[in-house]
């Protein structure tokens, strides 16, 4: 059967473009709160979703997709920490 992998697979440079795309579609919900309810539940979803691959430094579709955005020297790093990582 399929297991989904929950070793992190996304670094710290795609890490910090998704925190930034995250607080835009934060603030982009906020806009259209009461404008747009559609828009605003859409952004505030693709915020949430944003988010949660930050925390959990996972992302499904780069799993699917066999990218793993992770350097070589935060895998050194990752390694002496004993913290599990996408070969």
């Amino acid at each position: 059967g399929f297991s989904y992998s929950f070793f992190r697979n996304i670094g710290w440079q795609d890490r910090t473009i998704r925190t930034i795309a995250g607080i835009v579609a934060t603030i982009g919900a906020f806009y259209f709160l009461k404008t747009n309810a559609v828009a605003a539940i859409a952004l505030a979803a693709l915020a949430v979703a944003q988010f949660w691959t930050v925390l959990s430094a996972r992302c499904i579709v780069c799993f699917f997709m066999g990218q793993c955005t992770i350097s070589r020297s935060e895998k050194n790093k990752l390694l002496t920490k004993g913290i599990d990582f996408e070969k």
